[in-house]
């Protein structure tokens, strides 16, 4: 399709909003700068916003400007953007300068226009951590293991983990929506494998060296660290280099997908039941979305063209619709209360409430990198009495496999969220 015509059925659908630079503003306020942390490095005024460094513009962006920049925030890689960030400074570009820069870009807009069925749309689903093993779990330290004592009620022993949990869900969701002619994409399409398509062990075993030479070999890495990390055992490289390198795997193969939605799915734990021995009362459903950034942030040229994404494109606002239709699928489907900012340290002290309750803005390496519509769905506590109970029996059989019925519960309030999101304009 020809940029012109592109540009215009984008216009006429209303997928390119006019933004003044006083709704940008408040964007910025509500979801982007945590505690004002980005404060002194971002200015707003009626003509402009700035990106700064030392107190000065490095980034300017101009009101007729704003719309184009967004459709290549949103159809660039962030490394391919930050060579015309580079590039344009300050400059205040021309219609026909910014035209030329989208030409061939025809990617439609992923948060705006929503048809009324999943046909076609493309959905990325990650699934949380990698382990299939408690072996490999306690590698990541995401297991239950509780046992009968004197201190709690349990008749047998509770033992899973989490990677199995997400994995199990995300195959089930997968097969709902390829049910209705979604095209989806899993980031570990099979359990006990990383994002890599491989075990952690046997990456460790093939791979490590490879990788750490090449990092070296590209000055990504010094020789201090180098042979550090090649001295670690296969616990601690997962903990100092494996666990980052790992996530990004996965957001490079979400964003060279493409796709329409992601679905980041997690199961959460009381962050104040620490000894790991015994099941818990407590019991929230909460998600995550972009934002919450910080100004360490921007020591790093990249994440500021992160940011300038999430503030120009519509992303943000649609993540939090999305997220908010899946909390209120968990809470309702579930039976689980809403967390509110004060029933955890994290989310009192790390992330902003958004006006949709239980969504909050947390600056995790996914929410900030994924460029995507996105919910990052924590749909309850594993180590709750009940909820452990519940994931620890088979008493569920879907798709010829059995699973916990939660799992399946958890999957279909995924659906129906997606569904509800693509659905309802």
């Amino acid at each position: 399709m020809k940029l012109c015509s592109f540009l215009g059925l984008l216009l006429c659908c209303g997928l390119l909003s006019a933004q003044t630079t006083a709704e940008l503003k408040k964007k910025f306020d509500t979801y982007l700068s945590f505690n004002g942390s980005l404060n002194t490095l971002v200015s707003f005024n009626a003509n402009s916003v700035a990106v700064l460094n030392a107190g000065k513009p490095e980034f300017t962006a101009y009101p007729d400007e704003f719309e184009k920049l967004a459709l290549l925030l949103e159809s660039k890689k962030a490394e391919d953007f930050l060579v015309i960030y580079q590039w344009k400074k300050n400059r205040h570009l021309s219609q026909k300068q910014l035209d030329s820069l989208l030409e061939n870009q025809n990617r439609s807009s992923i948060y705006a226009y929503k048809q009324p069925a999943l046909k076609g749309k493309k959905i990325a689903i990650d699934p949380g951590h990698f382990a299939g093993n408690m072996q490999t779990a306690r590698i990541e330290q995401k297991f239950i293991d509780f046992r009968p004592s004197a201190a709690n009620s349990l008749k047998d022993t509770i033992r899973f983990n989490e990677g199995t949990l997400t994995y199990q869900t995300a195959d089930l969701l997968k097969h709902m929506l390829l049910e209705q002619g979604a095209i989806v994409m899993v980031t570990r399409p099979k359990q006990n494998y990383t994002s890599f398509q491989i075990t952690y062990d046997e990456w460790f075993g093939k791979r490590k060296k490879t990788v750490l030479d090449s990092l070296l070999q590209h000055k990504a890495m010094d020789t201090k660290r180098h042979t550090r990390l090649m001295g670690l055992s296969k616990e601690k490289l997962f903990w100092e280099f494996f666990r980052d390198y790992e996530l990004m795997e996965r957001a490079r193969l979400v964003n060279n997908f493409k796709p329409d939605a992601t679905i980041i799915i997690h199961y959460n734990v009381d962050e104040k039941n620490t000894d790991w021995i015994n099941p818990g009362s407590k019991n929230f459903t909460m998600a995550f979305i972009g934002g919450g950034m910080t100004a360490d942030n921007f020591s790093k040229p990249v994440n500021k063209v992160h940011f300038l994404r999430l503030l120009l494109t519509g992303q943000l606002n649609a993540s939090e619709r999305l997220s908010a239709l899946t909390v209120n699928q968990f809470s309702s489907k579930l039976g689980i209360p809403i967390a509110q900012r004060n029933d955890a340290d994290y989310l009192r002290d790390n992330c902003m409430k958004t006006p949709s309750n239980g969504v909050f803005c947390r600056n995790l390496a996914l929410c900030r990198t994924i460029n995507s519509v996105l919910v990052y769905g924590e749909c309850l506590y594993q180590d709750n009495l009940e909820e452990c109970k519940r994931l620890n029996t088979c008493d569920y059989e879907v798709q010829g496999q059995k699973v916990p019925k939660r799992i399946y519960e958890a999957a279909n309030c995924y659906y129906n969220a997606i569904n509800d999101y693509f659905s309802k304009p």
